[in-house]
């Protein structure tokens, strides 16, 4: 039976990246052989000098202590008859990144060889594998990798046993491959500073190939990866480092020969450009790395800044969809859980996620914590899984806490909008794919996190505690405490008290500590009732009537309180900001009679801004939808069109070949320049623009096209459907292809309505 097995001199302080190996012969008759692997860390095997892992980042994250994937390979085609070798490397990965499981990497290993007279033999690993280092020195998924081709591994010694969590269960792979995908060829060119830079066109996560040509021994080559040139056209890290030192570079030693070839083995970086130095004489290529789902959607228009924009939207789903869907390749590379929530929808028409977000899933339900709270990332680099290191990041950051059911979670852990990622992408993913599983398998999960919020909804904010709701006795139904990130990036200047906090030496501390005393009463309470819709809309597909009619009839309670307490009788509800109002009717917190006064303070809002959008990072993916939802079409369109800062465009303008994490990132040069939330807009696009939209699984859908801004014709794809239309001179072509076997309910903008199934149709408007 296979053990974990690591170098005995691996540890915090050494930090080695352990090659293990094991010779062992085959005898005469071999049928199959069948190799499983798994590793603390991340592995590349070979067998006789072949290379057995084409597929990346393996074994994938997962929760590692509680479950860790296995992958298996048929490896007869490498074997032969007596002497052979498994050699696999080891790097840091997910599980020595910033310590967060363990300080010791690790491998996993069991090969099975079946023979034609029946007989079997197992080459697991203990005690009998060999370990040394060899040429990857040093390496993080984050701050690189140190790689000297002079070193071939030399001085094995004995494997040791691992004891140092070991306790996860082996599962087997649930991980969407994966792979080297696109490849860019750099050009050359010296920034302002006379730095050698390359530039490979397009923002990615990946890394460079490198052919080095007549090297000398010992000659360093050194690689730094980045999105931009500053202001003053230099090449610089500063708008996503966060102020690190070592961070997204490569240090390769050469051997001394012709011709010399790398590729980074362990980590993966976010960039557009390359800083080189060392080297004059090498061509370099990028390749882009991620999970390899199929693409199934499309949209294109007559207006090629939104072309561009769609095509920026799938390369940031690209560039953060590896394994698990990170906000950004580079400064942070957390799995947020809002980021996931707002795109989880567009993912799904660009690419088939089903299977990616599955997997993804069962981890949130895991680290659950056992209040109910869910995870802000998750496998969560938010808190700590590393008990041993706990302390040691306490020293640094208090609020640093435990993860998982035992932990307590940190004070982001409580915000809406993040947490309701358990309520909101499986609901989102039944109705895109039709399976009731994602249902079933987390409908306790949302439910924890539902009545989580309405507990914290029943707490007291001595703040607000001359507030009607609470004189009136509606308090259990207004959410007011706690920590909210709300409307985070609302391109709006700080609120007054903010500016004071800060003016007066307020830390970073110091303005979490007043959001959580604030709290964010108009977005809490309108996304706690979200959820509420949303577990009874789960509990009614499954059968279970008495929580669908609780969790609906708290939902017209909430409603009301929001309606009575949050919207004045004008249907103002924050001036200045058109999130409010976005947030109220999307969510559906209006009453009948007030929603005229908020539409018209909306429009308000609209004109005040000249038409450039303010909603920060819940509210943006309702913004166009909603307006056309109101009667507010023509306004939806010129926001989209808008090429002046804050709008999707205006980075587009400036040569952006992803989605800004800020509005004005690239004016500024702040922040990361790949960030897929903002990208979620395309939903727009495929749902409204095109008219595509689910019921449950697109064996039935929707048509229901919208006409408008400057664009003079729009088509949009997904699996097979198509619509489109285009505006001649004598009216408004509509086509579209249903897909046989489905259904679609068409709505055209001329009033017509249609049944059709399976083929293609023209219509004349």
């Amino acid at each position: 039976m296979a053990k974990w097995i690591s170098h005995p001199e691996d540890n915090r302080e050494t930090r080695l990246v352990p090659v293990f190996r094991r010779g062992f012969k085959v005898k005469k008759g071999l049928v199959s052989a069948a190799l499983r692997l798994s590793a603390h860390g991340i592995y590349e095997a070979e067998i006789n000098g072949v290379s057995v892992t084409e597929n990346r980042f393996l074994p994938g994250l997962t929760s590692y202590y509680f479950r860790i994937q296995v992958q298996e390979y048929d490896v007869t085609a490498l074997l032969q008859e007596g002497d052979n070798e498994l050699r696999v490397t080891v790097g840091d990965g997910w599980w020595r990144w910033n310590n967060n499981f363990g300080y010791t990497l690790a491998l996993w290993s069991e090969l099975r060889l079946l023979y034609a007279d029946g007989s079997e033999e197992a080459i697991a690993t203990d005690e009998s594998f060999e370990v040394t280092t060899g040429a990857v020195r040093r390496t993080d998924l984050q701050k690189g990798e140190v790689y000297d081709a002079r070193i071939a591994p030399s001085d094995w010694q004995k494997a040791a046993l691992c004891t140092e969590h070991t306790g996860g269960k082996l599962i087997e792979n649930e991980s969407v491959p994966v792979r080297e995908k696109e490849r860019f060829f750099g050009k050359p060119f010296h920034d302002s500073a006379g730095n050698l830079v390359i530039d490979f066109g397009q923002n990615i996560a990946g890394y460079v190939h490198m052919t080095l040509r007549g090297t000398t021994r010992g000659q360093t080559v050194h690689l730094k990866y980045g999105e931009g040139l500053d202001k003053d056209g230099k090449f610089s890290t500063a708008n996503c480092d966060g102020g690190r030192t070592e961070f997204q570079e490569i240090t390769y030693i050469c051997k001394g020969a012709d011709v010399e070839e790398y590729t980074p083995h362990f980590a993966v970086f976010g960039f557009r450009y390359a800083l080189v130095e060392g080297i004059e004489d090498a061509d370099f290529e990028a390749i882009a790395v991620y999970s390899d789902m199929e693409e199934v959607g499309d949209f294109k228009c007559s207006n090629p800044l939104i072309n561009k924009l769609v095509e920026n939207a799938r390369w940031s789903q690209k560039g953060n969809f590896l394994d698990v869907p990170v906000d950004c390749p580079t400064r942070e590379r957390n799995a947020w859980t809002g980021d996931a929530m707002i795109y989880c929808r567009t993912a799904a028409y660009f690419m088939d996620v089903q299977q990616f977000f599955k997997k993804w899933l069962v981890d949130q339900t895991i680290e659950q914590y056992a209040s109910g709270k869910v995870g802000i990332t998750f496998p969560s680099t938010s808190s700590v899984h590393n008990p041993e290191e706990l302390k040691a990041v306490q020293a640094v950051n208090p609020a640093m806490a435990l993860a998982g059911p035992s932990g307590e979670g940190n004070i982001g852990e409580d915000s809406v909008g993040w947490g309701d990622s358990a309520v909101w992408i499986p609901y989102q993913m039944y109705l895109m794919y039709g399976d009731v599983e994602f249902i079933k398998e987390h409908y306790d999960t949302a439910k924890k996190w539902v009545e989580f919020s309405l507990r914290c909804m029943k707490e007291q904010n001595p703040l607000y505690a001359d507030k009607p709701w609470y004189k009136n006795g509606d308090g259990d139904y207004i959410y007011d405490t706690r920590f909210h990130y709300g409307e985070w990036n609302e391109p709006l200047p700080p609120a007054p008290e903010v500016i004071e906090l800060f003016a007066k030496g307020g830390t970073a501390a110091d303005f979490v500590a007043h959001m959580a005393k604030y709290g964010k009463p108009e977005v809490a309470t309108a996304y706690t009732k979200r959820s509420c819709d949303n577990l009874a809309e789960m509990a009614k597909i499954l059968g279970k009537t008495e929580d669908a009619e609780h969790y609906a009839a708290l939902s017209a309670k909430i409603k009301a309180a929001y309606d009575k307490y949050l919207i004045g009788g004008d249907g103002e509800i924050q001036k200045g900001h058109q999130a409010a109002y976005i947030r109220a009717l999307a969510l559906d917190m209006v009453s009948e009679e007030k929603k005229p006064l908020v539409i018209a303070q909306l429009k308000r809002e609209l004109e005040a801004a000249d038409y450039r959008l303010n909603t920060g990072f819940l509210s943006t993916v309702y913004l166009l939808p909603t307006l056309c939802d109101n009667g507010l079409a023509n306004e939806a369109f010129r926001i989209l069109e808008q090429t002046e800062a804050p709008g999707w465009l205006h980075p587009i303008a400036l040569g952006a070949t992803t989605m800004l994490e800020n509005w004005n990132g690239m004016d500024v040069f702040r922040d990361s320049f790949n960030h897929y939330s903002f990208g979620a807009v395309c939903q727009f696009l495929f749902e409204y623009v095109a008219g595509i939209r689910p019921t449950v699984g697109f064996k039935e859908f929707e048509l229901r096209p919208i006409i408008g801004g400057s664009l003079s014709w729009a088509e949009g794809s997904y699996r097979g459907i198509k619509s489109r239309w285009e505006k001649t001179d004598s009216g408004v072509i509509y086509t579209c292809t249903v897909p046989q076997g489905t259904t679609a309910r068409l709505s055209l903008p001329n009033g017509e309505k249609r049944i059709l199934t399976g083929g293609e149709y023209t219509f004349e408007l």
